[in-house]
């Protein structure tokens, strides 16, 4: 009876000491979480009705937000703010996608008047409605109650949730006043301000309020505890990048917010589908330059930058059924670490009874659209092609409905900012106008192809590629172009880089 009392005791002791093992508290600097980012489910942005006009611009808003979170990680730093010890992990695509899936037609409101206060319920009753898309352990997300201008405020709740069960662990509200130009940062500093306040000031008081702790099981701190891949990058530059402001702390190591789950690899290839429609069934249709443009890309591509000659196909004069059977054969060819670039010149239409915009290939008529390539199927075929980067370069009447609103491993020699912009996949688009009709003799081409020919630096942004022919198209033509991410085809930030071969030709 003795020894099965003593086996009995054993039994509970071990047993009690494994569930011990799988306690943590959440203010630990050695416990890790997700960063998750800015959730807007049920935020107000009071009194900016002169500057956000739609919903098209409301809704190109609070992707930027999430996306400047990213970009600029060492300024936003998480990892400093919690006093982590260790790499934190971001992945954005909960967030994203909750935000994405908002009813925008009461977002805007001119007065905070009547407008209730948020409660730990609310943040509760948010975090329910997510899916967090099978990530695990313990993730970090900002939920925005409101950016009031006219109350020179924006007030932020910083929530800990447990991603297995859904369960709000922490949750509170800090109130910054917003700063800056532009409407995007000048309440992105109020997320600023208030990481600042964390790192100074609050975190220590939650610690000490709030000694919260939660039971993860092995699976769960396995997968919250998983490594990221560090960055390859001189160690003096990674300090200096990674150093949030003011903190010199030796306690503290300065880490990186990266991405994990998706995270592309640098030495992928460059691929291009190049397409140029000058010649139609319909003569009337008929353009001069489009083909030529094309061929000219091919030319620019190839000897200034890593694109393989045998990586690039030329479309002249494709019908849609040939496009359709080029952006398939992609998907064989483009693996998850290389980039494509899709450049099409041609007719363009936007029909405004359905919102839709569209391609014509060389089979389409003007009255019937069997042949139309629209801005949907396009998408569809994007989604299909799993690269890590991809830019689309329309020289089209297009719709801005596509808007959500070499060795290749040189990518390590680049600045840190490049590098996380290269990590994250992209897809985004720049096209030569909005809903307007473009001409024949393309002035955006031109100066798309002198700027790539013109270029000194190795690495090379879409977004700056974009920023350097902008005004100059808007000044030498009646058309202004336009730059953004492709909705809804699993953009996470990134960007396109085009990457100078070490010799031009």
């Amino acid at each position: 009876m003795k020894k099965i009392y003593q086996l009995l005791m054993l039994f509970l002791i071990t047993s009690m000491a494994a569930i011990g093992q799988n306690r943590v508290n959440i203010f630990d600097p050695k416990v890790p979480f997700t960063w998750l980012g800015l959730d807007f489910s049920e935020a107000k942005i009071v009194g900016e009705q002169d500057h956000i006009t739609d919903d098209a611009k409301l809704m190109e808003l609070l992707a930027a937000w999430n996306d400047l979170m990213i970009k600029e990680a060492p300024k936003y730093n998480v990892t400093a703010a919690f006093h982590k010890q260790i790499d934190l992990v971001a992945d954005f695509t909960a967030t994203n996608q909750n935000n994405s899936s908002i009813d925008l037609s009461g977002m805007l409101v001119v007065s905070s008047d009547g407008l209730g206060a948020f409660s730990s319920g609310t943040i509760q009753r948010i975090v329910n409605h997510y899916n967090f898309n099978g990530l695990s352990g313990l993730g970090l997300m900002i939920v925005v109650e409101k950016f009031d201008k006219p109350g020179k405020k924006g007030v932020l709740w910083y929530t800990i949730v447990n991603m297995d069960t859904k369960a709000v662990l922490f949750t509170e509200s800090l109130e910054n006043p917003p700063g800056g130009f532009g409407v995007r940062n000048f309440w992105a500093s109020t997320v600023y301000a208030t990481l600042e306040r964390i790192k100074k000031k609050e975190y220590n008081l939650w610690r000490i309020r709030k000694e919260a702790t939660v039971d993860l099981n092995q699976s769960q701190l396995a997968v919250a505890t998983e490594k990221p891949k560090e960055i390859s990058q001189p160690k003096k530059e990674v300090a200096s990048v990674n150093q949030s402001r003011e903190d010199t702390r030796p306690s503290v190591k300065q880490t990186s917010v990266v991405t994990n789950r998706t995270s592309v690899k640098p030495g992928g290839q460059f691929y291009a589908l190049l397409i140029g429609v000058s010649k139609y069934n319909d003569t009337r249709l008929d353009l001069d330059h489009p083909v030529s443009d094309a061929h000219k890309m091919k030319e620019t591509l190839s000897a200034y930058y890593d694109f393989s000659a045998s990586n690039i196909t030329v479309l002249e004069n494709p019908t849609r059924g040939e496009i359709f059977s080029a952006l398939y054969k992609l998907r064989s060819q483009v693996t998850v670490n290389d980039n494509l670039l899709l450049f099409y010149a041609g007719h363009g239409y936007w029909d405004e009874n359905i919102k839709q915009g569209y391609w014509w290939p060389k089979d389409a008529t003007t009255n019937d659209p069997s042949n139309w390539l629209s801005n949907s199927d396009l998408r569809e075929q994007l989604r299909g092609i799993n690269s890590a980067h991809t830019l689309l370069v329309s020289d089209a009447c297009f719709s801005g409905g596509i808007f959500r609103t070499r060795d290749a491993s040189a990518i390590k020699s680049a600045s840190i900012d490049y590098q996380l912009l290269y990590k994250m996949p992209s897809r985004r688009a720049i096209t030569s106008g909005t809903l307007t009709a473009v001409p024949d003799r393309s002035v955006f081409v031109e100066y798309l192809i002198k700027r790539l020919k013109e270029n000194k630096e190795q690495f090379l942004p879409s977004q700056q590629l974009f920023g350097s022919l902008r005004l100059a198209v808007i000044n030498n033509s009646a058309t202004v172009p336009q730059e953004g991410v492709i909705a809804e085809t699993g953009d996470e930030g990134g960007d396109f880089i085009f990457i100078k071969k070490s010799k031009t030709k």
